[in-house]
């Protein structure tokens, strides 16, 4: 894969900012059902892909999946990381976004239908925003969750979502509490409410969120946290050039 001649913020430092995101963010809210498990276990891999004048492209960003998945064969959360994308179009999210879409379309005929594993993919992005003259929904919450220290595409394998999804749906009220033990406890949460379809359990996850985050003391504690973890991204960045 092709990447920018000058490797800067420098590895090390972006895997700090980002693993706090992942924890204080991603994990507390359960974004992500079992992105915590997924963690312990050495099941998250996050490649950084450093931006040049010509991208990457889409087809760099898939073939960075597949090698990923080479190297190690049990990964269930994929983290594509993207640096130096402040002066380039991805700096818009709906550029970004645009991206995301080649990718998966490029992924799912060069990839996944050669029996490679098929992952679910989704764009964060730290200039995401919701329109200033509308109310705040569950849904629109779900934009300003994910702003990422730097644009990320997480591919969640397929295979480990649907395991979910169908667990859910087969949950019945009647032995909702009874299944739940047998689960590993950080889907607790998500599944609490989240026992039929599968349009149910997306809804439900963000009503979850909302609840939680959506407006009053919760939304303001976690505008703090995250404006937090971006104060501490733009610091180290920093400090990673004056240490250059």
């Amino acid at each position: 894969m092709r990447v920018a001649a000058s490797r800067w913020p420098p590895a090390e430092v972006v895997h700090q900012i980002h693993d706090r995101y992942l924890v204080e963010i991603v994990e507390a809210l359960n974004l992500c059902p079992f992105a915590r498990r997924s963690r312990e276990q050495g099941r998250v891999e996050r490649p950084l892909l450093w931006i040049d004048e010509r991208g990457p492209s889409a087809k760099d960003v898939a073939n960075t999946v597949a090698e990923t998945c080479a190297r190690n064969p049990e990964v269930e959360i994929i983290l594509l990381t993207f640096l130096g994308w402040e002066q380039h179009a991805w700096a818009r999210p709906a550029a970004f976004e645009d991206l995301v879409r080649e990718l998966r379309e490029l992924y799912e005929r060069e990839h996944a239908n050669q029996g490679e594993t098929r992952f679910y993919m989704v764009p964060f992005h730290p200039r995401l925003t919701t329109p200033a003259d509308r109310q705040l929904t569950p849904e629109s919450l779900v934009a300003l969750i994910r702003r990422s220290p730097d644009p990320v595409i997480q591919c969640v394998r397929a295979r480990v979502l649907d395991d979910v999804r169908r667990q859910a749906q087969r949950a019945s009220e009647a032995r909702f509490r009874e299944e739940i033990a047998k689960l590993a406890p950080e889907l607790a949460t998500l599944l609490e409410r989240s026992v039929q379809t599968d349009p149910e359990l997306s809804s439900d996850i963000a009503r979850h969120n909302f609840t939680a985050i959506g407006e009053g003391d919760g939304r303001t504690r976690f505008e703090e946290r995250l404006a937090s973890i971006l104060r501490d991204r733009d610091a180290a960045y920093a400090r990673a050039v004056d240490d250059g």
